[in-house]
């Protein structure tokens, strides 16, 4: 018996297959405007362009760019970069895995050029994805050629002291829509941007900044949460929670979380049970202490994850109830029992003073738009309808109300409905979207209701009470054939 070494070359395919990830366009883009951000000179800020012209990608910094020895290990797979360069405290990148990755996404073939700060030079190097994967394998097969030059304005840098550009071609997408790029790269890297970097997208139209996300929540609602917890305060967790002004059945909700400046997990909601009665919670969050996965979209599922779960759960009972309450019998539009969830808050949490839920388009200084007629609380509170109550056959009843309103922008169905199982009796409430498509059709008001109420009772059995389809369809029925009874 005896013992042999084998060499531990990859297969050359592997720069074909980094490629295939679910990241999106956008996300992918993302990442390579991220290591722009560990490139920064001291503290001067950032000017970073995303041109999306001629068929072609090209990301640019004004970063301290890289040496040739730099350059030479950032292009190897796997190369643990802080061997070999001073890693600020805010670095995203570690392994150099993002960028290959993205770049392999994104298109088949791309460049780097990079000017090192302080050097008249230039350093180019490029990576044809379709050559790697005919090359034979050994260790010669990951050989990469890095050509050096004076500076010349032909460079995508032109006349540029120092940086950096990526350049990717032979797209895999054809079209890549500017507005979702503007829109991730505004939530993405929202800190630095408020912070002075700017980050401009350019199609053959015009070139557009990038705009931090803003939102809309009740005001007197947003918590500052500065949280430290853990063995020696291990953890700290610091931002805000709010309450929407209106609850969503798309999923924009929960936490964007950041780590280092960056968005690593959007609308995250395993702090509380989602429902549409904790649809109205969004907040923005920093945890740097987690690490993320190698391409910065998504954090190790870690026992420190769970830890922080287990901890943020209890530390937001408070703003779960708040959002419950308020949306429990259209709450929100009743003073007083918005003001005596406000008082509630304020008991439990730090409430930042200033907020955004302005009574009236002329107290926030914005002229009201022409002919658009101004509702009231109570106009919103009149036009609740009580309908008939489902009663099931434990004897249980639940109360229905009926509501019409905007779809405020939002991408939503005709109808949706909202079952509060914490009060006694439950209530379920419908919600009518009255500006959808549907009801451009002359629907009489009474069957629209009908047909919506319907499909609350038959969902909200399903989805929320677990009754067994075939049951919750006869129940239904039943509710329907008593409903229409009334209008004979």
């Amino acid at each position: 018996m005896g013992r042999r070494v084998v060499k531990n070359y990859p297969s050359p395919r592997l720069m074909e297959t980094i490629g295939a990830t679910n990241q999106s366009p956008q996300a992918a883009i993302g990442e390579l405007v991220a290591n722009c951000f560990d490139a920064r000179c001291g503290e001067e800020k950032l000017n970073i362009s995303i041109d999306m012209r001629n068929n072609q990608i090209v990301v640019l910094d004004n970063g301290k760019g890289m040496t040739s020895e730099i350059l030479e290990k950032a292009v190897c797979i796997g190369e643990d970069m802080s061997r070999y360069i001073e890693r600020g405290e805010g670095t995203k990148g570690h392994f150099g895995m993002g960028f290959k990755t993205s770049c392999s996404t994104l298109g088949d073939y791309y460049e780097i050029y990079t000017r090192p700060i302080g050097e008249n030079v230039e350093y180019h190097t490029a990576f044809d994805i379709k050559d790697y994967s005919v090359r034979p394998s050994g260790s010669d097969a990951w050989d990469i050629a890095i050509e050096d030059s004076k500076p010349s304005i032909y460079s995508p840098l032109k006349k540029a002291p120092h940086g950096t550009a990526f350049v990717i071609k032979n797209l895999k997408i054809n079209e890549f829509p500017v507005s979702a790029v503007l829109e991730y790269l505004g939530d993405a890297f929202k800190g630095h941007i408020e912070g002075g970097d700017i980050i401009t997208v350019i199609d053959e139209n015009d070139s557009y900044p990038a705009k931090p996300k803003t939102y809309s929540f009740v005001k007197g609602t947003k918590v500052i949460i500065n949280e430290k917890f853990g063995p020696g305060n291990k953890y700290h967790i610091t931002g805000w929670v709010a309450i929407d002004k209106q609850t969503h059945n798309d999923g924009l909700y929960g936490f964007n979380i950041y780590r280092r400046g960056q968005l690593v997990i959007s609308h995250d909601k395993s702090w509380f049970t989602a429902h549409l009665m904790t649809s109205r919670i969004i907040g923005e969050v920093n945890m740097d202490f987690l690490d993320a996965t190698f391409y910065k979209q998504g954090v190790q599922q870690s026992e420190d994850w769970e830890f922080v779960r287990i901890h943020m759960k209890d530390y937001l009972k408070g703003v779960v109830a708040a959002s419950r309450n308020l949306s429990r019998g259209h709450n929100i539009n009743k003073p007083s029992e918005k003001k005596a969830v406000l008082e509630q808050l304020d008991k439990e949490y730090v409430i930042e003073n200033e907020g955004n839920d302005t009574p009236s388009a002329e107290s926030n200084n914005e002229p009201r738009e022409e002919n658009k007629p101004s509702v009231s609380i109570n106009d919103s509170v009149k036009s609740i309808v009580t309908e008939k109550s489902l009663f099931l056959e434990d004897g249980s009843e639940i109360h229905i109300t009926y509501l019409e309103k905007e779809e405020d922008g939002h991408e939503v169905g005709p109808f949706d409905y909202i079952l509060d199982m914490y009060q006694e009796p439950q209530e379920l409430q419908v919600l009518v979207y009255k500006d959808h498509p549907l009801w451009r059709k002359k629907i009489d008001g009474e069957v629209r209701r009908i047909i919506a109420t319907s499909d609350a009772i038959y969902r909200s059995l399903v989805e929320e009470l677990n009754v067994d389809s075939r049951k919750a369809l006869k129940i239904r029925n039943e509710w329907v054939s008593q409903r229409t009874e009334s209008m004979k």
